[in-house]
């Protein structure tokens, strides 16, 4: 369901196609533009008639109330306002593709100076071309493999990376070989073409990527969860769960009252859920499978919904009756004063990091939710390239009224509460 930093909801998978996606990456950047266009002119157009309308029009029914205002995106670099690409799956360069065929020499040789090599070239890439990606997750591999045995026991300290170990090093590091086989094409396996075969490669390339031991060197995914206001005995939902990294996170702060929902459209990381909480003997985490048009969650209410590095497909990739029916479900299963998180990445300026996969700019996002209903409360930019934004449910969606012609008068409540729903 959402990635590494996406984490794999409704990703829709057949973007990933390297031909699809450069189709899609001009449609997306029209798209941003337009939009950007549509928020400022909201954000600037004053009330009444056009400049040009005669003299004799007939008078304008007084505005009882105005949307919420929508600051416009600055535009401080040629970058597209919204990016998704081949859907967060990083691109293979020649060194990358180096670094994995030595790792997989280590594993399957014992070669620990193809372990170090490989080490060395990581060292290169990271900074340079895979910013919180897979690559640290790699390299995590290979310093374990060339660690004195009682320095490898210092590896797996916390239970949850133990159990991506156990994910991918049991049975001789089978797993991992598989993947580097598979998205490296280290050696050949024989389905790789196949969709079977390539729906194993986004299992193995998500897990990796959300569940990565190193993942907090670059997301500070403490600082994050600092700032969410959870706790005992709530219930969150987790929607695009993947594999689980967030989720039991969110399992630890609710404690053993509280509920966790572990959304995702995949199977086979609610089953990576399922296991670990039976290994860990772990109570508090459900995982729900859902086909993504809704959170899956019936008539049950939480405290709060959750969405990392998951929004940018929705508000890119989604139609506007899909849009609208998922954004429907998150306000149905927010409590009355229930709270919505949303984590995305934003643009960075050129030259600040390398890319760090999809992004798009927040003030589309708080369009768009505004527009729908929901208030922000708070925001913040943790890290340069990750942003949260904290919304409180609305009843109902603000009208976009039409640019530069008059505004039909609201209702009392409506015009008291300046939002749009009842206070």
């Amino acid at each position: 369901m959402v990635r590494g930093m996406r984490d794999s909801f409704l990703s829709f998978r057949f973007l990933r196609t390297p031909k699809r996606a450069s189709h899609l990456r001009l449609w997306f950047s029209a798209m941003g533009l337009a939009a950007l266009v549509a928020l400022t002119a909201v954000a600037q157009t004053p009330p009444g008639p056009p400049r040009d309308a005669p003299s004799e029009a007939p008078p304008v029914e007084p505005r009882l109330a105005t949307p919420p205002v929508v600051d416009p995106v600055p535009i401080t670099s040629a970058m597209s306002l919204v990016h998704v690409g081949s859907n967060d799956t990083f691109a293979i360069t020649q060194e990358g593709h180096q670094a994995a065929e030595l790792l997989y020499k280590a594993l399957t040789e014992g070669n620990a100076e193809a372990a170090k090599e490989a080490i060395g070239i990581y060292d290169i890439i990271i900074p340079r071309e895979n910013y919180g990606g897979e690559y640290t997750a790699l390299q995590w591999f290979a310093r374990y493999l060339i660690s004195p045995e009682e320095e490898k026991k210092g590896f797996l300290t916390d239970p949850f990376v133990k159990e991506f170990f156990r994910f991918y090093g049991d049975d001789d590091f089978a797993v991992l070989k598989e993947y580097l086989k598979r998205k490296y094409r280290v050696a050949v396996i024989g389905d790789e073409e196949t969709k079977a075969g390539q729906e194993r490669n986004i299992i193995l390339e998500d897990t990796i990527l959300f569940n990565n031991p190193r993942r907090e060197e670059w997301e500070k995914t403490s600082e994050l969860m600092k700032l969410l206001k959870l706790e005992k005995g709530q219930t969150i939902a987790d929607v695009g769960s993947g594999p689980g990294y967030f989720s039991f996170r969110f399992s630890k702060l609710v404690g053993d009252t509280g509920r966790v929902y572990a959304i995702d459209m995949m199977g086979a990381h609610l089953s990576y859920i399922e296991r670990v909480k039976n290994a860990l003997g772990i109570t508090n985490v459900e995982p729900i499978n859902t086909d993504g048009t809704t959170l899956g969650l019936g008539d049950k209410q939480v405290d709060a919904v959750f969405l990392c590095s998951l929004y940018h497909n929705i508000y890119a990739m989604s139609t506007k009756p899909e849009r609208d029916k998922f954004v429907d479900s998150i306000r149905k299963a927010l409590k009355d004063d229930g709270t919505l998180y949303l984590v995305d990445n934003g643009l960075v300026e050129p030259g600040v990091l390398p890319y760090h996969g999809p992004y798009v700019a927040k003030e589309l996002l708080i369009g768009q939710l505004t527009y729908y209903g929901y208030q922000l409360i708070e925001q913040h930019q943790y890290i340069p390239q990750r942003y949260l934004l904290v919304f409180k449910k609305g009843t109902r969606a603000v009208p976009l009224p039409a640019i530069g012609k008059p505004v039909a008068a609201k209702p009392s409540w409506e015009a008291n509460s300046g939002l749009g729903f009842p206070p």
